[in-house]
């Protein structure tokens, strides 16, 4: 498994290198942005990021299947499967706010076993999976074992506007429960949970591409991200993510939002 697994990050490490040098040459430069169908943001950049993408991948495993946040899935049946987002944080890109990021990940029957944040202008990139590790820049990441109460977490969402009136109520008192909350972040948040910065991220309305990526780092750092009602996520989750590094918060929030 863990040559499989090398052989699979390093095709994702050596993409990520390609999408974070365009993102560094169009940053804060001119791009074309469209609004899609379903009100949502994207410029070219995405679009050529992913496109590029589905090539590199078409010539080293044309076996493989893709899902992309722009242009669709293909090869759904394969045994591995690679779910892409070129631009995740694009109103961050649009905007000049340097915390946007390309997002990859690969699974292996329907199973996410690797993964990669790469925050290009910050050059933070997180990257590994299953039995072999997470890395920060190079430097393995040491497993965190907090112990820390609600009221001392720093919690983490994209936007506390993108919850429903009726579980906005809950999303605020566990913000105001806790140490404070942070927004904005995007994919850049998943990094600092496995780097031990926040404690916890509760989102919703999020799509396979904004998640899978984080699920073999987190799990195997320790720490948790399921749906919230605890169950494992896959391509088909509604999208309600919860994340955290303690086990004791996971249960506590979950129970909380039940």
């Amino acid at each position: 498994m863990s040559h499989e697994v090398n052989e699979l990050l390093h095709f994702a490490n050596s993409f990520a290198n390609k999408s974070k040098k365009i993102l560094k040459t169009k940053y804060l430069n001119n791009f074309n942005v469209k609004k899609k169908l379903d009100g949502s943001f994207v410029t070219d950049v995405d679009q050529e990021i992913e496109s590029l993408f589905k090539k590199k991948l078409s010539r080293k495993f044309p076996n493989h299947g893709v899902i992309g946040e722009e242009y669709g899935s293909e090869n759904l049946k394969s045994e591995f499967i690679w779910v892409i987002d070129p631009l995740d944080g694009t109103h961050s890109f649009i905007s000049g706010k340097p915390l946007f990021g390309t997002l990859i990940s690969c699974l292996k029957n329907n199973k996410p076993i690797i993964g990669v944040i790469d925050i290009p202008i910050l050059n933070h990139r997180w990257y590994g999976g299953k039995n072999v590790g997470v890395y920060f820049n190079k430097k393995r990441c040491s497993k965190i074992k907090s112990k820390k109460m609600i009221k001392d977490s720093i919690i983490s969402s994209t936007s506390p506007f993108m919850f429903n009136k009726n579980d906005q109520k809950k999303i605020v008192k566990i913000y105001n429960d806790s140490r404070f909350p942070i927004f904005g972040a995007d994919c850049y948040a998943y990094g600092l949970l496995l780097l031990g910065k926040i404690d916890l991220i509760i989102e919703a309305n999020l799509k396979p591409w904004d998640y899978m990526a984080q699920i073999p780092l987190i799990r195997e750092l320790g720490g948790n991200i399921t749906d919230w009602e605890g169950k494992d996520l896959n391509v088909k989750s509604k999208g309600k993510i919860i994340a955290s590094m303690s086990m004791n918060h996971h249960k506590k929030i979950i129970k909380f939002l039940k």
